[in-house]
């Protein structure tokens, strides 16, 4: 009878450090999930902040949200002369690059038809709409550090076009623009 007992003590605690093992396993694997997402959404912003990292990937924001979200000012502020000069075309591309938009992907081919036709006012406008729905959902660090981001791209798609003797200069409707921009941050 001992043996038996023995035997079922023992099934019980292989039992327990097996559910213990895959609890261990799952937190592991989570983990590495949120690893990677943070390393995704870093690349999309250009954030670095882990905290900030973490509360945009809590309040449903992917990586690949953030990349459209980042990108579309870009192409307003180009446009906002309602042509696309060459070093806008370059900086937008280039911009698209360092968040992972790599050429022959879906993305890329949507952000080449914006910088071929100018895009109409509803893309801005829902641009407009999603920052303000997450600016109840975000910090006011991690708002301000995504403002930071998209405004800073934004800022130098318009400086990209103008200047004279290497001094770096925005156009009136290209200020316009991104004055408009910063006001839907707030």
């Amino acid at each position: 009878m001992s043996d038996s007992l023995h035997d079922r003590g023992k099934v019980i605690e292989d039992l327990f450090f097996a559910e213990n093992d895959k609890r261990l396993l799952d937190q592991m694997r989570a983990e590495m999930e949120s690893k990677e997402q943070n390393a995704a959404l870093s690349t999309a912003s250009g954030i670095t902040d882990e905290a900030v990292l973490k509360v945009l990937a809590s309040s449903g924001i992917t990586a690949e949200t953030l990349t459209s979200l980042s990108l579309i000012p870009l192409v307003a502020v180009a446009w906002a002369d309602k042509k696309m000069d060459p070093p806008e075309k370059e900086a937008i591309l280039k911009a698209a690059g360092v968040v992972g938009i790599e050429s022959g992907s879906a993305g890329y081919a949507t952000m080449e038809s914006w910088l071929n036709k100018q895009p109409g006012p509803e893309l801005l406008a829902a641009w407009k709409a999603y920052i303000g729905s997450v600016k109840t959902t975000l910090d006011a660090t991690a708002f301000g550090q995504l403002k930071t981001s998209i405004m800073g791209r934004a800022e130098s798609v318009a400086e990209s076009a103008g200047g004279f003797l290497g001094l770096k200069t925005v156009s009136d409707v290209e200020r316009k623009v991104l004055d408009d921009l910063a006001a839907t941050f707030g």
